[in-house]
């Protein structure tokens, strides 16, 4: 009965149209497991801690930021014995242009500009003690720098910033 219906067909075309929905779908998985693994918010693989060889400084922040949102950067430092306490924070000129500090706490005794970027001088009863520098990032793309404690070796910091 349905054999002398006429219906045209273009095979090419269905073949094409067929391709474009696989690729389609492949998309959209592949975001699936981009957001499950952290790329778009907060989640456990999305945030990155860096300690030093000597353990003196770590470092714990987001590798993935949103355009002009604040997200903290948690500096935790041992310091010195010979230094009465006072800790000086090294934050690189190539972070500091990329970003805007917009608070830090404990509140520092002071900033001085030096050395190509901005320290924070900390008084610290002696014992491990953790600053939090919260930044509102100001560039898209993949930003870069640098913190150290003192003269310390440097960790890098580095985050992806979305629009």
């Amino acid at each position: 009965m349905y054999r002398h219906i006429q219906i045209e067909q273009d095979l090419p075309f269905q073949y094409r149209q067929w391709r474009v929905e696989r690729f389609g779908q492949v998309l959209i998985a592949c975001c699936l497991i981009a957001a499950l693994l952290g790329l778009f918010g907060h989640h456990p693989l999305a945030s990155v801690t860096q300690q030093t060889a000597d353990g003196g400084l770590s470092i714990h922040y987001d590798r993935f930021a949103r355009l002009e949102k604040t997200g903290d950067i948690g500096v935790t430092v041992e310091p010195l014995k010979d230094r009465d306490g006072v800790v000086r924070v090294w934050l690189d000129q190539e972070y500091l242009d990329a970003s805007k500090l917009t608070s830090i706490s404990p509140t520092p005794i002071r900033a001085e500009a030096r050395n190509g970027g901005r320290v924070f001088v900390f008084q610290s009863d002696g014992s491990r003690f953790t600053a939090t520098l919260s930044v509102q990032l100001a560039a898209v793309g993949t930003v870069h720098g640098s913190v150290r404690v003192d003269e310390g070796e440097p960790l890098s910091v580095t985050q992806f910033v979305w629009p």
